[in-house]
């Protein structure tokens, strides 16, 4: 039998080699079915949860992160929303089909490629639709961030109709030229050379132009984002609150809630139908009264959350899906309610 350095690798080994490297870890679909069957049995599937997460988000922006901010307390707060969304969360789309993804892993057998695919690095995973929810949440609450939204929107529109596309190949991204370009110039000349540029279109031609090499979509925008006029923004009174303050916040905000309250939370926790609970709890007779008491509750915790952060407590979302956000920090308490 060869030894390790002696054995030939297929092609792109490298490429696959941190999730192959540590050989004598429990497979992912162990590790769920062990969940599955045992909830205390939590640690090391939420560790595994980390991992994947820090590797999927390695080149996302702060944009993508809960408060604009991209941190460890950031990234392991997403692994955990998405450790508690496949866990929890009933989805209804494929493969999950009415299941939490952790019971259709579990149902449908399957392997770690597709754990990890479902979970993590698919266009519609669980991770990246929470990145996706607090990318738009962002956009609503900066100014800034969603004119830079805008911009790359028409910059894309506009090199969909005046350059001309390079592909780089099986799973890259393309990138954008125009024929007859000058010398290369690097990008600080380039900021420098577009200085008083107001049109788009124009500072897309002239940028492609004086760059003299192709260049991708985000890039672009990034650089025109630099030279284009911006719009104002008042500073805020008071700072965003990190991570810590909005789950004190949330923890102050349980506390000052019933037990009927606290018991119609842990449900929601639990996915406990509301005939369940109208069978458990004396004070919700009908799904009239649950529903009241979800709306009520729920804009208890908004208003909270609100009031610490300094912005309209004004909502789009339904109360269940405002719910939705607090059971992630209420879990370690409501999963133990009874």
């Amino acid at each position: 039998m060869k030894g390790l350095a002696e054995q030939e690798f297929p092609r792109n080994f490298s490429r696959h080699w941190p999730l192959m490297m540590n050989v004598h870890e429990a497979s992912l679909r162990t590790l769920v079915d062990r969940y599955e069957s045992d909830p205390r049995l939590a640690a090391e599937l939420r560790r595994r949860f980390v991992r994947h997460t820090e590797r999927l988000t390695h080149r996302y922006p702060q944009a993508y992160f809960e408060l604009g901010r991209k941190t460890t307390e950031a990234v392991e707060a997403l692994a955990d929303r998405s450790f508690v969304a496949c866990a929890r969360l009933e989805k209804g789309r494929f493969p999950f089909q009415g299941r939490t993804p952790f019971s259709c892993y579990v149902e449908e057998e399957f392997e770690d490629s597709p754990i990890r695919y479902h979970s993590f690095y698919a266009k519609l995973s669980i991770a990246r639709e929470l990145l996706r929810d607090d990318y738009a949440a962002n956009i609503r609450r900066d100014p800034v961030l969603r004119w830079k939204d805008q911009l790359h929107r028409e910059i894309g529109r506009i090199l969909e109709a005046k350059a001309v596309p390079v592909d780089t190949g099986p799973g890259g991204h393309r990138r954008w030229t125009m024929p007859g370009l000058r010398p290369v110039l690097r990008h600080p000349e380039v900021v420098s050379r577009l200085a008083g540029v107001t049109d788009t279109e124009e500072g897309v031609v002239r940028a492609l132009q004086l760059l003299g090499q192709p260049i991708s979509h985000s890039r672009l925008s990034n650089l025109l984002a630099e030279v284009l006029p911006r719009p104002s923004v008042h500073e805020p009174e008071h700072a965003d609150p990190d991570h810590a303050d909005l789950h004190r916040t949330v923890l102050q905000a349980w506390s000052e809630i019933g037990e009927a309250e606290k018991q119609l939370v842990a449900a929601l926790a639990r996915g406990d139908s509301y005939d369940l609970l109208i069978e458990r709890v004396p004070e919700f007779s009908n799904r009239v009264a649950v529903s009241r008491a979800v709306k009520r509750v729920s804009e208890h915790f908004v208003n909270r959350i609100s009031t610490a952060m300094g912005v309209d407590s004004q909502v789009s979302e339904t109360p269940k899906t405002l719910m939705e956000h607090v059971l992630l920090v209420l879990w370690p308490i409501v999963s133990g309610e009874s």
